[in-house]
């Protein structure tokens, strides 16, 4: 049972919560819980938020919260600065051998580089598809994450009398799973153009997983 004073002091403990911009706590007749409204920004994912919400008034005032009474509502906090995350391209290896096609991809950031390495099937689908992987694990490696973006498509495509290339990624979040699109158009070299859709794709998602 919540009284007043002691609702005013659960939605100053869910305020400090990381991303938490306000909430307000709803209570009925009986003085139970039967509503927690949470506002956040889009810094962190609705579930975490949720998640947060429970640990926290368990551990402090040993209130269980139903997951099912709290609702998350997300805006764009223009006030939140975002640490900008650059990868850059350092060097692209890719080596054929006996119908099979190896890659290594190099990026930097800060001074550190982080290499991903994938290999398979030397066709020209099949080229492209290494070079992606080869990418993601070089982005998993500058995140210490596995399995945050995972390869779904990437195919050519005729654009204006030139040549691009466009790659679908799947985005695995804590607010559930999003498909990424990148592109670049290819400039002498397929294998770039690639690594660069790649990025193009996952760069506005980086901020998401980041913690270093």
């Amino acid at each position: 049972m919540a009284e007043l004073e002691s609702i005013e002091e659960y939605q100053q403990l869910l305020n400090k919560i990381p991303g938490v911009l306000s909430s307000r706590i709803i209570t009925d007749n009986h003085s139970n819980i039967t509503d927690v409204h949470v506002l956040s920004t889009t810094s962190r994912g609705p579930k975490q938020i949720v998640r947060d919400v429970q640990s926290a008034m368990l551990a402090q005032y040993n209130v269980s919260v139903d997951h099912r009474v709290i609702s998350v509502a997300q805006v764009e906090d223009k006030s939140v600065t975002r640490r900008e995350i650059r990868l850059v391209i350092e060097s692209i290896k890719m080596q054929s051998e006996q119908g099979k096609v190896m890659a290594s991809v190099v990026l930097s950031s800060d001074d550190q580089t982080f290499e991903g390495v994938a290999s398979g099937g030397n066709s020209a689908r099949g080229r492209m598809r290494v070079a992606v992987s080869a990418t993601l694990q070089a982005i998993h490696r500058f995140l210490d994450k596995d399995f945050v973006f995972l390869l779904s498509d990437v195919v050519e495509v005729h654009l204006a009398d030139r040549q691009a290339i466009v790659v679908s990624i799947l985005h695995i979040a804590d607010f559930g799973e999003e498909y990424l699109c990148g592109s670049a158009m290819i400039k002498g070299n397929d294998d770039d153009a690639v690594v660069k859709a790649t990025l193009d794709a996952v760069n506005r998602r980086l901020y998401q997983h980041y913690s270093k």
